[in-house]
């Protein structure tokens, strides 16, 4: 398993302060699953060549996502939400049944709030635009091959807001996202197998986000977050 060490000092809140070239020079095997003929032939030209990619197939289905993933246990990936013959909760839920270890990017035409919000409650690993440079593209799957998920930017501004409310520092994408697991119920160690994370580095995350909320265990965080509509 691909084990990330971070330091919530360092942490920056969007892919694109993030370098790709440290995660590039890993295999990456890449799906792309896109109705659009020109989508899917555009994306395999361009990073076919590119450094770090073993191999990218492409799709124009659910169904052809689910069997391809099956066979061959892609490391990401590139899903457009909207699918004819089969919704996206659907797409998630079986990728993640026939290769758990398979991460997926959602390649979308349009970002909306609605699509934002789904995204997080499948536990997808990022979102972007089919608007994104050709640079970004190739960042965003690098950074979620190598274990780390794209923060929305948007996101920014509400820990921000959230932040004003309690006269406090914002919480990192990082540090919220480990606290949203946590009101799941999950662990320390299954968040750290979740986001490819050492159990002792979620610990340090855990503890810097309760002192920015003020909460003395993670119940309380929760709590607060639930009153702050941020979880």
């Amino acid at each position: 398993m691909l084990e990330l060490v971070e330091s919530p000092a360092l942490t920056t809140p969007a892919v694109r302060s993030e370098s790709p070239r440290c995660i590039l020079t890993r295999s990456i095997q890449l799906l792309v699953v896109d109705e659009q003929p020109v989508v899917q032939q555009g994306v395999r030209l361009f990073l076919q060549g590119a450094k770090g990619i073993r191999a990218v197939e492409a799709v124009g289905s659910g169904q052809e996502a689910i069997d391809a993933a099956r066979e061959r246990r892609h490391n990401v990936v590139l899903l457009d939400p909207w699918l004819r013959d089969m919704l996206l909760e659907c797409v998630v839920r079986r990728l993640a049944a026939v290769s758990p270890g398979t991460r997926v990017l959602i390649f979308a035409a349009q970002l909306s709030p609605s699509l934002r919000e789904e995204a997080a409650e499948l536990g997808v690993h990022g979102v972007i635009g089919k608007d994104a440079t050709p640079t970004r593209l190739l960042e965003s799957i690098a950074l979620v091959a190598g274990g780390q998920s794209i923060v929305d930017p948007d996101s920014d501004q509400m820990l921000q807001h959230a932040a004003a409310k309690v006269n406090g520092t914002p919480l990192t994408p990082r540090e919220h996202e480990i606290l949203r697991r946590a009101a799941r119920g999950e662990s320390n160690a299954e968040i750290a197998g979740a986001i490819f994370l050492a159990p002792t580095t979620v610990k340090s995350y855990l503890q810097s986000a309760l002192r920015k909320l003020g909460a003395r265990n993670r119940v309380e965080a929760v709590f607060k977050l639930s009153e702050l509509r941020i979880l």
